[in-house]
């Protein structure tokens, strides 16, 4: 038969071939099989091939992995972001700040009661060179030599045996502390607020995006797969929150005290009240974009061929939104996501500063600009480093967001 099927052509060529030409096209066969590659792998190729959203995924993890060791760097620097002292404050970049007197005392104090054989060894070692008269309380002996210069006590300490003073000399060496970036206005270290600021401006902005990409492809899906009084309904009611003044309400609801709701007392402790408060304002005002995003795509989406096709094989209407429809979102609901993330922690900032966000003494970039706004002109690097630390994470989350669009989306996939 001329009108022979290619598939049949095909396999009579093979069948009639020689074991070495057969041989042959196996092996183009599996090379050519080889060579075809996983959705997620070429999702992954076009993304490294956006590198200002690589640049802008090692931005973000390196934020993200300093934030989570920031009680290790807390530990290897020797601040914490709570630690004051009232005599440094507003020190420069890299100058290098003493302990008052009275938390020099109770470093002592402490280094006594945990080491009372050592405490007394340097007591009668003092009182045996001479440096001190003999008290009955080896303590009073390390509260006098509190009251000296930090490198006044290490040269008398080194000039005792070292058996006796091992212990002690960390604990005045660290009376001496470098800032690398200064201190604010109550002697706290920079750096170290920096850090710890990062774990709360990342986590605010992360978790509010993710929130309110949730809730807004939840929205959007049932309002647009539905239609009809659903979506009228929905779509109202995201109208009326679009049309409500966004920072101004903000600021109120900032301002309300959940003490005062016995359930909400109960759920959220005390330390954590501020930051709940200010995930749960920002979510409420967050999800309204992605719903009219989401809706706008399973409008389009509802109509096509894959869909009637669930719908003739039995599928339910959960499974067609689900497994059909979400994954076909991925690519606006990313972008909005991402654009979420720089909005919230821009919103976060713009709170802390007026006053109404994260409040003190948790560090975040936005309250740390705040308590910078009197000081521009005195201590300028004070604002210009968390602004600086935030515009580079917002352009980051912008810049990911955007490579994984174009990676994700189906109608940009090279194949």
């Amino acid at each position: 038969m001329t009108d022979m099927k290619p598939e049949h052509r095909t396999s009579t060529h093979l069948k009639d071939a020689t074991p070495q030409q057969h041989s042959e096209a196996t092996k183009k066969e599996i090379e050519k099989a080889e060579r075809v590659q996983s959705m997620w792998s070429i999702v992954w190729s076009q993304f490294i091939d956006h590198r200002m959203a690589v640049a802008g995924l090692c931005v973000i993890l390196t934020f993200v992995v300093i934030a989570l060791a920031a009680p290790l760097i807390s530990y290897w620097v020797g601040h914490h972001p709570d630690d004051q002292n009232a005599v440094n404050r507003y020190l420069k970049p890299g100058e290098i700040s003493v302990l008052p007197s009275s938390q020099r005392e109770d470093a002592f104090i402490r280094y006594s009661s945990e080491n009372l054989a050592k405490a007394q060894e340097v007591h009668n070692a003092l009182v045996t060179a001479g440096v001190l008269q003999p008290v009955e309380d080896q303590t009073d002996v390390l509260l006098e030599l509190a009251q000296k210069n930090p490198e006044e006590i290490l040269a008398q300490l080194n000039s005792l045996p070292k058996e006796s003073v091992s212990g002690l000399i960390p604990v005045v060496k660290a009376f001496t502390r470098k800032h690398i970036l200064g201190t604010d206005e109550l002697g706290r270290d920079v750096l170290i607020r920096l850090v710890y600021g990062a774990r709360v401006s990342i986590g605010v902005g992360f978790l509010v995006a993710f929130s309110a990409g949730l809730i807004g492809l939840l929205v959007g899906a049932i309002a647009g797969y539905y239609g009809g009084l659903i979506d009228s309904l929905m779509m109202r009611f995201t109208d009326s929150m679009l049309a409500l003044p966004t920072l101004p309400i903000l600021i109120v609801m900032s301002a309300i005290s959940l003490e005062k709701t016995p359930i909400l007392r109960t759920l959220i402790p005390p330390s954590q009240e501020n930051i709940m408060k200010l995930v749960f304002v920002l979510v409420v005002y967050s999800w309204m974009q992605t719903a009219l995003l989401v809706r706008s795509s399973i409008l389009s989406l509802r109509e096509r061929e894959f869909v009637l096709a669930a719908k003739t094989m039995g599928a339910t209407n959960f499974s067609i939104i689900t497994r059909h429809l979400f994954p076909n979102v991925v690519a606006p609901l990313l972008v909005s996501v991402t654009i979420g993330v720089g909005s919230s922690i821009q919103f976060e900032a713009a709170l802390s500063f007026l006053g109404l966000g994260i409040q003190q003494p948790t560090p975040s970039w936005g309250n740390m600009l705040f308590n910078a706004q009197d000081l521009i002109t005195e201590a300028p690097h004070l604002a210009i480093v968390p602004g600086l630390l935030i515009l580079i994470l917002t352009i980051s989350v912008n810049y990911l967001g955007d490579g994984l669009r174009d990676a994700i989306d189906p109608k940009s996939v090279r194949r």
